[in-house]
């Protein structure tokens, strides 16, 4: 008598297929894991210089205002600085430093309801505070307005919670100005600036950290083809310049 055979009849489902399914799970909850871990681990620096380079390109008219945060056309940046010499437990000395101003003086910014006339900026070579220039002064003058040095004095503080260089820098738009007191548009940003670095030092901000700047029309943040854009370009920027400046690399906001 033949004896029967015990293998399972060729195409009967194996009960043990489940475990393939049960590994493949794994596997994705480790890969899941795994990019969480990344993520919360992300240089949040690189992260805000790209979300800046965008916010820059909205420009003002697609600012939103966030809690604590100033305004920006995405978000705020915190501080897009990568110097490549950070402590094995985060950020640097300087960085927080930097950090610490930068959100300081958007709240102050934020409270102040100054957000039309003024902004900030983080930059590789520093904090970046611009002004435009109908809150300082009048047209084609280089006299500081009555109500602008309350302005000016509330950034006072800020600037004395540490003691990097400041760079106050003049702009103007591409209209030519011909005046016995400014001959050209060179004269005229390089007055202004020199005019608020004059103020800085009667507030007592050590005249050794400070240098006035005039750029004239040469640096534009928007093309000069309407009168919107052209008040872009007039403005006064007040850079609190890292411990290791970098080129001259201006921004629209």
């Amino acid at each position: 008598m033949r004896r029967r055979r015990r293998d399972n009849p060729e195409g009967q489902e194996n009960n043990e297929r489940w475990l393939i399914t049960y590994s493949d799970l794994i596997t994705l909850l480790m890969i899941f894991f795994v990019i969480m871990y990344a993520m919360s681990k992300v240089d949040v620096a690189k992260f805000m210089t790209l979300t800046q380079s965008l916010a820059a390109a909205m420009h003002n008219e697609n600012q939103i205002p966030l809690k604590d945060l100033g305004t920006t056309g995405l978000v705020v940046p915190a501080n897009p600085q990568d110097t490549g010499n950070k402590k094995a437990t985060g950020e640097s000395e300087e960085d927080k430093k930097m950090d610490n101003l930068f959100q300081q003086v958007s709240q102050y910014i934020q409270e102040h309801h100054l957000q039309e006339n003024v902004s900030i900026v983080s930059q590789p070579r520093g904090i970046q505070i611009t002004l435009k220039d109908v809150v300082l002064f009048d047209t084609g003058q280089a006299t500081i307005k009555p109500g602008a040095k309350q302005l000016l004095a509330g950034l006072v503080p800020f600037f004395r919670t540490l003691d990097n260089p400041i760079v106050v820098e003049g702009y103007t738009d591409n209209r030519p100005i011909s005046t016995g007191q400014y001959p050209s548009n060179w004269e005229l940003p390089a007055a202004r600036a020199t005019g608020v670095v004059r103020f800085f030092v009667s507030q007592h901000v050590d005249p050794n950290r400070l240098t006035a700047s005039g750029y004239g029309e040469y640096h534009p943040v928007a093309p000069n083809d309407t009168e919107a854009h052209r008040q872009e370009n007039r403005r006064v920027n007040i850079v609190i310049l890292r411990d290791a400046p970098v080129q001259m690399q201006d921004s629209q906001h």
